[in-house]
């Protein structure tokens, strides 16, 4: 066989060898989209967790807890006392009452200053991720202009078969080769973590799902002290 006919045979092996890595890399860039859309979903179902979480079942215990405290008050205020050593007892009781609210109402805010470092870590690593798009992109605009420049040069003739050569053809054929291997393995690694990304976001959807079942059963249980709340009060009017 000609070095010539060599060239040829390995220019239509290479050429099979492409379209199959062509399939590949537009299969991992369906799975890419399908990934994003989960962490997409799943983040907005943290976002809906953390709005009845925060917003509406720690908002609704917290009202609770001021009246019930509010119900201690009462009691304590309609109590009668005989003598100095039965007011000091009731007098000792409020105050035992305020300590326990604010005792709680300061374990709760060091709770929620702990939760809003972690935000706030959790923002500074959604900036940088802000970074890497914009990276990306950017990564993008260089390579279209390269490529357009590219076109521009084929279009006023720096590409010319009349001055091809069988060792020329031969050399981009190597240098073919040598990309088609190192791009192999490049979406085969894709491919595997993009396993991974799946696994971990269906992993979480499962999760969220779990929080979304808890956090409605604490809501229940909520409403369920507020019915003891109301009773107390009645008692109590």
């Amino acid at each position: 066989m000609s070095s010539s006919e060599a060239n040829k045979a390995a220019i239509a092996a290479n050429r099979k060898t492409i379209f199959n890595i062509e399939s590949n890399v537009l299969s991992n860039k369906a799975l890419v989209y399908q990934s994003r859309s989960m962490i997409e979903e799943n983040r907005l179902m943290i976002m809906s967790n953390y709005s009845a979480a925060f917003m509406g079942n720690r908002q609704l215990a917290n009202a609770n807890t001021d009246e019930i405290f509010a119900n201690r008050s009462a009691i304590l205020a309609a109590m009668d006392a005989d003598g100095d050593v039965q007011e000091n007892y009731v007098n000792v009781q409020t105050n035992k009452s305020s300590l326990d609210y604010l005792a709680h109402r300061s374990g709760l805010n060091s709770s929620v200053l702990a939760i809003s470092a972690k935000m706030a870590d959790v923002n500074a690593q959604l900036v940088a991720i802000n970074q890497e798009i914009m990276a990306a992109n950017q990564s993008i605009v260089e390579f279209n202009a390269e490529q357009i420049a590219l076109n521009s040069d084929m279009l006023n003739g720096a590409l010319q078969p009349s001055k091809a050569t069988v060792e020329g053809n031969a050399s981009m054929v190597a240098a073919n080769t040598a990309a088609m291997a190192d791009l192999s393995s490049n979406v085969e690694n894709n491919r595997k973590t993009m396993d991974s990304i799946l696994e971990t976001s269906a992993s979480n959807a499962s999760a969220l799902m779990a929080n979304k079942d808890t956090i409605n059963e604490r809501r229940v249980a909520i409403m369920e002290n507020r019915k003891g709340i109301l009773a107390n009060k009645q008692k109590i009017g």
